[in-house]
């Protein structure tokens, strides 16, 4: 920081630094014309501080103090490598969801001493829990505050134990007697909807295999999109998920590691992929279903919605049929542990988490054959 002199003008300015992101430094001026030589540079001075905060504030800048970032830097990094990890529709949902709801509570142009508080935290779960909103959108907005919280304390711009305190007053909630919620949540089919949504379908169609493969594998809809036929294995019937990709064509790692793992698919079915590679002349560098190009996301939803009237099925998303292989396992009697496996889950955990209102059903009688 520094009073200059301005020759040309015969006035001061003020001019000062600011550190940015990467480290580096970017310089700013503040002129005003009724600053003449003729005030003096102990006049200059006084108001030196106070004129330099204005400036950054007006500017929307932070000066770094100690490596500290404020809420709305730290909000920055966090959607950025969301960006990089998620899909697009995932994270553009949380940047909409955070900038909507954060700014009710916290100030975004403060550094985290100031909002990562108790009374702030435990404020923001007022404010959700109290708005009209389905409880799965609650517990997403406080997921959201607990990944940040756990972003910041990974990055140690906050510590630890802080992160660990302040996420224990964001606990999701409960569906207690909200069963249409649940069942909003999760849409899937029967298996009799099943066939009749699959035989809709000619069997030169390519969209009968990508369909079959979706549904046999559990596959979420980029990762379905994204499979090529390098991926196959005939010897050991697997398609090997390696790969999502987004309505940009931008390829990019699955959900999470554990995403990254063979899917076994029936044996038969491994020979029908097999012709229809023969029938469309495909290669081992080309996608699975559409050869020397990609489709995209909205494609997949169009022909889906096309079929599902054709065949007078429920009307279901294509992350449904993920949830509709799910239920057909469970159903079938397949322990948590192999469904997770399937599924390429990163725990039995969440297996259970995600499916709890479809396990209890199959113990239904089994306390009565084992205790009579």
């Amino acid at each position: 920081m520094s009073i200059c002199v301005d020759n040309k003008r015969k006035t001061y300015y003020i001019s000062y630094q600011i550190k940015m992101d990467g480290g580096s430094y970017k310089t700013y001026n503040i002129r005003n014309k009724d600053w003449s030589l003729s005030l003096g540079k102990k006049y200059m001075k006084a108001i030196e501080q106070e004129e330099i905060e204005k400036d950054s504030k007006a500017r929307k800048l932070y000066i770094h103090k100690n490596g500290a970032i404020t809420l709305e830097q730290l909000i920055d990094k966090f959607i950025k490598e969301q960006e990089e990890i998620r899909s697009i529709g995932t994270s553009y949902g949380k940047k909409v969801k955070i900038n909507k709801y954060f700014p009710m509570v916290f100030d975004l142009e403060r550094d985290l001493d100031y909002n990562f508080k108790i009374e702030n935290i435990e404020k923001y779960r007022d404010l959700i829990v109290s708005a009209n909103l389905k409880t799965i959108s609650k517990n997403n907005l406080l997921r959201y505050l607990k990944e940040i919280l756990i972003f910041a304390s990974e990055r140690e711009y906050i510590t630890y134990e802080l992160s660990n305190k302040l996420q224990t007053r964001l606990k999701a909630l409960t569906y207690v007697n909200d069963e249409n919620e649940q069942t909003e949540k999760m849409k899937f089919w029967t298996i009799e909807e099943w066939d009749k949504f699959i035989s809709s379908f000619n069997r030169d169609d390519k969209w009968y295999y990508y369909f079959k493969t979706t549904y046999f594998a559990g596959l979420r809809i980029g990762e379905s999109i994204g499979l090529k036929w390098s991926d196959l294995n005939q010897d050991n019937c697997t398609i090997y998920i390696r790969r999502s990709v987004e309505n940009n064509g931008k390829e990019k790692m699955p959900k999470n590691k554990s995403s990254v793992a063979p899917v076994t698919l029936p044996k038969e079915f491994i020979k029908e992929l097999l012709e229809f590679k023969v029938m469309y002349c495909a290669s081992d560098d080309d996608y699975m279903f559409f050869a020397n190009k990609r489709t995209s996301k909205t494609s997949v939803r169009r022909i889906m919605d096309q079929h599902i009237k054709i065949s007078g099925v429920s009307q279901i998303s294509p992350h449904g049929l993920r949830h509709s292989c799910a239920s057909r396992l469970i159903n079938a009697g397949v322990s948590p542990l192999i469904v997770s496996k399937h599924l390429r889950h990163s725990s039995v955990k969440e297996t259970l988490d995600t499916y709890s209102h479809i396990f209890p059903t199959e113990t239904e009688g089994l306390v009565d054959k084992i205790f009579e």
